[in-house]
């Protein structure tokens, strides 16, 4: 019964097996700590939540979580009913179900039954907001950092400079759009991590001999299948990891039967739950979903796939406001690194895997519909393949260094600086940017900071709102050339030029805007709803005009419309004269 609601030198190449088994880090260890403390703190520091924006990726996921541990069941109609309409749900015979892959859902269960094991323990009130956060810390937050972690010590293992792998682990761990979804109760974080995870155990049984193969190859099929188990959308990345299993045991076939078992388990489960839901082991809900429009879509090719499009593909890739590429551009260095892989004796299958991967997601997702993914930071159906375009990165990188080492850390660090401030400022912001603000870098992101927005974070413990809270993030970015080139003779020179870089690489998200209004219109839904309320400049003035008299009560209700204007909170603008009246 639940309890009433309220409201990272120099470095030899390792196998991989000593990194994902013996745990072995070469290099060295302070820097190490460095580099994982920074993306602890970035997981941890800050966790935006905007209840006003009803975010149904997270919401129908949470609700499904409720059922499950409650009710014992998947149907979300009981959550609904008590907290409201989201959308995303799929409607049959008159029972609601969630239209995401389980895979998220499931793996908060066991944090959401153990809150609400404490709340009954110590007879306290429920809590919608920490139930969900900590759903997100236990099924989300803690296995984003382990990836992470283990992430490092495979690309350590791949270069002879540390500073390379760090690189593309920090590009891809916050200056991406992991890094958002990874704080949030989604699975595109997690279906990213079980892609790497299932492509690094075939690597380590292509390339070692580990001591226990079928545990190995277990945790291969289970990440395999996984993939989809999180993410629809991650079955072309299943097929690709599961060619390349065929292709690494082909001389062993026994070990054939431990990774189909591991893949068993994931997809006898998604089964269950289609079956449960939809009245069929092999249909997702899409075609069920309550929104007619969205029904529309799903109705339409392929559950919506289509046909190929042009803008579709430039806007996953290359559009400079949402494209993967732009975002983070140290993937930019990606397809050079698969072709050089695809070159190289003995790691051809494990590049013609990855290849596959990447270019069937990017084609399938540039046939979609709804290839845009709503509100979101970067192309969020491409998450599963970006730690696979990190691998590729840092192999180019490895080869550029070997002939201008200099050059290529310049880069490096650079593509890094740029991508935390696209991806990982928005992100850490305000990870819903609606699609209106073409380039949020320019046309939001400095309106939150210079207006005090600041998402809930660890500072509001202390009672420490606005922009300075956000303070511990910004000193995290300006640590990151520092780390990157500790040691280096030349560190100052070529942190100026990384910064300089940085700014290049960041000028096509800074260019003018073309539709100033929709622009303006979607400012004043994010400032209007913004969580945690009344810390801005704005409700600050508005507390202080109430209070005033006379001249000064003018004066501030002058600097208070003019910031609302800018805010395009026209609406308020005029209240506030009614108020002076």
């Amino acid at each position: 019964m639940r309890a009433p609601r309220t409201g990272d030198a120099q470095l030899t190449v390792e196998p991989v097996t000593r990194c994902l088994y013996l745990g072995v880090v070469t290099g060295d260890g302070t820097q190490r700590r460095f580099i994982l403390g920074l993306l602890a703190l970035g997981y941890l520091y800050v966790s935006p939540y905007f209840p006003g924006v009803n975010n149904p990726n997270e919401n129908v996921r949470f609700y499904m979580t409720v059922a499950l541990v409650e009710e014992g069941r998947y149907a979300i109609n009981t959550p609904r009913r008590e907290w409201g309409w989201v959308n995303d749900a799929a409607k049959v015979d008159g029972q609601l179900y969630s239209v995401k892959a389980p895979g998220a859902s499931l793996m908060a269960v066991p944090g959401y039954a153990a809150y609400l094991g404490v709340l009954n323990l110590f007879d306290l009130p429920f809590d919608r907001t920490l139930a969900l956060r900590i759903c997100r810390l236990t099924a989300v937050v803690f296995p984003a950092l382990l990836f992470l972690g283990l992430y490092r010590r495979f690309l350590i293992g791949e270069v002879e400079h540390a500073a390379l792998a760090d690189s593309v682990l920090l590009s891809v761990g916050l200056g991406s759009l992991l890094y958002p979804y990874g704080m949030l109760l989604v699975s595109h974080t997690l279906a990213a991590a079980a892609v790497f995870g299932a492509f690094a155990c075939l690597r380590c049984l292509q390339r070692d001999a580990p001591d226990n193969p079928r545990a190995l190859c277990f945790a291969a099929g289970l990440l395999s299948a996984g993939v989809t188990f999180f993410e629809y959308p991650g079955l072309i990345c299943s097929v690709a990891l599961s060619a390349l299993a065929v292709w690494v045991l082909r001389a062993r076939p026994r070990l054939l039967l431990p990774f189909a078992a591991g893949g068993l388990l994931p997809t006898l489960a998604m089964m269950h739950f289609q079956w449960s839901c939809f009245g069929s082991p092999w249909t997702p809900g899409h075609k069920f979903v309550e929104t007619v429009w969205l029904r529309m879509q799903h109705h339409q090719g392929v559950y919506g796939a289509d046909r190929i499009e042009a803008e579709a593909l430039y806007g996953l890739l290359i559009d400079p406001g949402r494209g993967l590429l732009p975002m983070t551009p140290i993937l930019l260095l990606a397809p050079l690194g698969l072709l050089r892989r695809l070159r190289t004796p003995g790691a051809r299958a494990e590049a013609m895997a990855a290849s596959l991967a990447v270019v069937g997601t990017v084609l399938a997702m540039g046939a979609m519909i709804n290839w845009r993914g709503g509100w979101s930071v970067g192309p969020r159906y491409l998450a599963p393949i970006v730690p696979l375009l990190g691998w590729a990165a840092v192999h180019e990188l490895q080869a550029w260094h070997r002939r201008r080492p200099a050059a290529t850390l310049v880069f490096a660090v650079g593509a890094t600086l740029a991508a935390l401030a696209s991806s990982g400022g928005i992100g850490a912001y305000y990870p819903h940017p609606p699609p209106n603000i073409e380039l949020p870098l320019r046309d939001l992101l400095p309106l939150l900071i210079a207006h005090d927005f600041a998402p809930s974070n660890a500072a509001g413990l202390l009672g420490l709102y606005g922009s300075a809270s956000m303070l511990p993030l910004l000193l995290c970015a300006l640590a990151v050339p520092v780390l990157l080139l500790r040691g280096h003779r030349h560190a100052v020179p070529l942190g100026l030029a990384a910064l300089a870089l940085a700014g290049v690489l960041l000028s096509p998200a800074l260019q003018e805007p073309r539709r100033p209004e929709a622009i303006t219109r979607a400012r004043a839904y994010v400032t209007g709803h913004w969580h945690p309320a009344g810390h801005d400049r704005a409700s600050r003035l508005y507390a202080q005009f109430k209070r005033a008299k006379g001249a000064r009560r003018a004066s501030i209700a002058k600097k208070l419309r003019h910031i609302y204007r800018i805010e395009g909170r026209e609406r308020d603008a005029r209240a506030l004269a009614e108020l002076e009246r």
